[in-house]
């Protein structure tokens, strides 16, 4: 009784079904089968398969590519509707900026803050958190509230060390508080 190369258990030759290479390395029927979807070669010699061994396997082989096809297919559209997301989301937030910054421009402080705060799930660490902390310091400097603007200008300065117009607002809230020596490092740092 000889064994199978690939799962090494027996093959009966008048009771099992199996199949040989040009060398004669003998492999049960459904082993091979599973075998020629990775490779057409015996996997002790790597002699070819014969074609006519292989034809045998054909339509498994068929089936096996188009499922392997469809799988590939579903990834990719998984992959880009990933993508289409992250642009939606970055479009919207685009867009939640300008409805921020025409709050602003029409001085409506306090409506942009709470607004502002329905949009803290994004961490500083996050260029979306950078921005609405720069934001919530631009409005508190505009509206006059100096102290909330160092607050929060600080915190992103802190963080994000190259952000020239949180160094700017920066160092004019230290410098309309009268903290000359403050303001002098702030603006040090705008580029």
């Amino acid at each position: 009784m000889a064994n199978c190369i690939i799962c090494h258990l027996g093959i009966i030759k008048d009771l099992d079904k199996y199949e040989a290479c040009p060398n004669g390395h003998l492999v049960h029927y459904e082993c091979l089968k599973e075998w020629l979807v990775h490779s057409s070669t015996c996997p002790l010699c790597q002699e070819k398969y014969a074609d006519s061994v292989i034809t045998k396997f054909k339509s498994f082989l068929e089936e096996r590519e188009k499922e392997q096809n469809e799988i590939r297919k579903n990834e990719l559209e998984q992959e880009s509707i990933k993508q289409m997301e992250i642009v939606a989301n970055q479009v919207a937030f685009l867009k939640f900026l300008e409805t921020i910054e025409n709050l602003i421009e029409i001085e409506e402080y306090e409506y942009a803050l709470s607004r502002l705060e329905m949009h803290d799930e994004y961490p500083i660490t996050n260029p979306k958190g950078q921005q609405i902390l720069f934001l919530k310091g631009k409005i508190n400097f505009l509206r006059g509230r100096f102290d909330l603007a160092i607050n929060f200008l600080f915190k992103l300065v802190k963080t994000k060390f190259d952000f020239p117009d949180a160094f700017l607002l920066l160092g004019k809230s230290y410098e309309a508080l009268g903290l000359k020596d403050k303001a002098q490092w702030a603006f040090e740092r705008v580029k």
